[in-house]
């Protein structure tokens, strides 16, 4: 008997925290042009050209909030464009000075770089509305289905409580409809951080109280489903997506089929699992598809441009051994890869009952085009394989949600995919005086709300608005990681600094105008969504 074709669904999570306004390199305006212009314009470019050519697209993209916001910024458009004129400038002095070194091969190599901005930079002002504008359309016809997510990227589990949570939900579901014309039925829960109902720990102070869990949230808001990582469903031996190997519990059950969690109400919602197998060979840069000596080496960079011409050569070599970036060997690379990928979705194993598997492959979306130059020519090259294959069907998470058995039910523990699958990564005694900044501020616009209707309305949306950039997953994950530390730290102080300037704005009943419009003028996030919330 032949089994069911196994359904793939591709899930693309894009976030860039808050930093337009915030400088420009190397953490500020820089961060967000470097991924429109190596991932989100390259992939609109990618799906659009597919579907001319009559080969269908199946995905799950989910653009943070903050994200949509930044896209569709004014300032972005401008900055936007320089930076595409910068970058393509770089790359013809290179060429010029390579040229003259007598290097043919890497001045061919500048000629692509300068093609590659000026083309994107031609095809960005063809496009007048922006880019979500164009996500959406696509949306509209079927190809991608956009998904929420909170609005700050704010980790849920650890946030001091409710209304906290619920400001993330709400802001962040309020700018999606506003930005796609519809209500998500997804939500991607940043950093795929899960708690459920119970005993919940303060970690600011340590205090312990009973919470209910991310679920009621969710089914209280109509949506429909989210994502974990597989140890949540598995348990046992367990590789993040971030790397790490460790034993973790969970229910035994299938990541190859859909699940589903019950609110304290009844309600269901139904649960993703990443698949470890196919997602390692995409993150992974040691065995995985993006470690091929044949791609670009994306550590190496050549000064002043910053423009890059070596190959990965071998993922364990020093980079003053890299050997220069061969255009012509791509293709075949990206062949071979999309080809092995097909197989391994075909060969996926069948949950209990002979169902056919669902595989849930997971990703950072920035992992496509920026960290991994050649993925959006990958992604593009799975879906034309696709076209000729009777064992997988591409499906969004709500068409696969709606093609699948009815969903049962798991109590899942919390866990997130990031190192050691727990919640250490964003707290730990690194990250604790972070947290009491954050628990501080909320007990302080709780006693706001106990005095809404004197605050000015734009004065209580402005404090609400430094706390939800406060809440943002990026600040602790950074200070974790210590290479971006200052960065993190940094950023802190200025919301909390921010925040106490404005709270003290409206214990007086005296609005500074000069700094209140400065703070307006530069962080300008949700100010429909947070002047609508009462």
């Amino acid at each position: 008997m032949t089994r069911p074709p196994t359904t793939l669904v591709l899930v693309l999570h894009g976030h860039i925290p808050d930093v337009l306004g915030h400088g420009t390199w190397p953490h500020g305006a820089n961060w967000l042009y470097e991924a429109a212009a190596e991932t989100y314009l390259p992939f609109l470019v990618a799906v659009e050209r597919l579907l001319a050519a009559g080969i269908p697209v199946k995905a799950t993209v989910g653009m943070t909030p903050v994200l949509c916001e930044q896209l569709q910024d004014a300032r972005f458009a401008s900055g936007f464009d320089a930076y595409l004129a910068q970058r393509a400038r770089a790359a013809r002095e290179d060429e010029e000075r390579l040229l003259a070194a007598g290097d043919a091969h890497a001045a061919s190599v500048a000629a692509s770089w300068s093609a590659f901005y000026a083309g994107h930079r031609a095809d960005f002002a063809r496009r007048p509305e922006g880019l979500i504008p164009a996500f959406r359309r696509l949306a509209e016809r079927g190809a991608l289905e956009m998904i929420a997510s909170a609005a700050t990227h704010g980790f849920l589990p650890l946030l001091p409580n409710d209304r906290a949570i619920d400001r993330q939900l709400d802001a962040g579901l309020a700018t999606h409809r506003r930005h796609f014309g519809s209500d998500a039925r997804g939500i991607w829960l940043p950093e795929c951080a899960y708690r459920p109902g119970g005993a919940w720990t303060s970690p600011a102070d340590g205090h312990v109280e009973d919470r209910c869990g991310l679920e009621d949230f969710l089914a209280a808001r109509g949506l429909e489903y989210f994502f974990v990582e597989t140890h949540l469903v598995t348990g046992g031996r367990h590789v993040p997506a971030y790397g790490g190997q460790v034993d973790l519990p969970g229910r035994g059950a299938t990541p190859y089929r859909i699940h589903s969690v019950r609110a304290s109400h009844g309600a269901r919602v139904a649960v993703f699992a990443r698949d470890p197998l196919s997602s390692q060979q995409v993150w992974s840069g040691k065995i995985g598809y993006p470690g091929d000596g044949r791609y670009l080496e994306f550590h190496k960079k050549r000064a002043p441009s910053g423009h890059r011409y070596w190959r990965v050569t071998d993922s364990k070599l020093d980079l003053g051994d890299k050997l220069p970036y061969e255009r012509a060997a791509v293709a075949a690379a990206v062949a071979s890869h999309a080809e092995h990928f097909v197989r391994l979705l075909e060969s996926a194993p069948s949950p209990p009952g002979g169902d056919a598997p669902v595989v849930v492959t997971m990703f950072d979306f920035e992992l496509f085009g920026h960290w991994w130059f050649e993925g959006v020519d990958f992604l593009e090259a799975v879906f034309t394989r696709l076209l000729g294959s009777d064992k997988v069907v591409p499906r969004t998470a709500s068409e696969a949600l709606a093609a699948s058995p009815a969903p049962g039910v798991l109590g899942l523990s919390p866990g997130t995919w990031g190192r050691g699958g727990d919640f250490q990564v964003w707290w730990n005694e690194h990250t604790i005086a972070y947290w009491k900044e954050v628990d501080a501020v909320e007990r302080a616009i709780e006693m706001f709300e106990e005095r809404r209707e004197a605050i000015p309305p734009p004065l209580f949306a402005a404090l609400e608005q430094q706390a939800l950039l406060l809440q943002s997953s990026d600040w602790p994950f950074l200070i974790d990681n210590e290479v971006s530390r200052d960065y993190a730290e940094t950023r802190i102080k200025e919301h909390v600094g921010d925040f106490w300037r404005l709270a003290r704005m409206a214990d007086s009943g005296i609005v500074d105008d000069v700094a209140f419009a400065a703070i307006a003028d530069r962080d300008r996030l949700f100010e429909p969504e947070l002047a609508a919330v009462r």
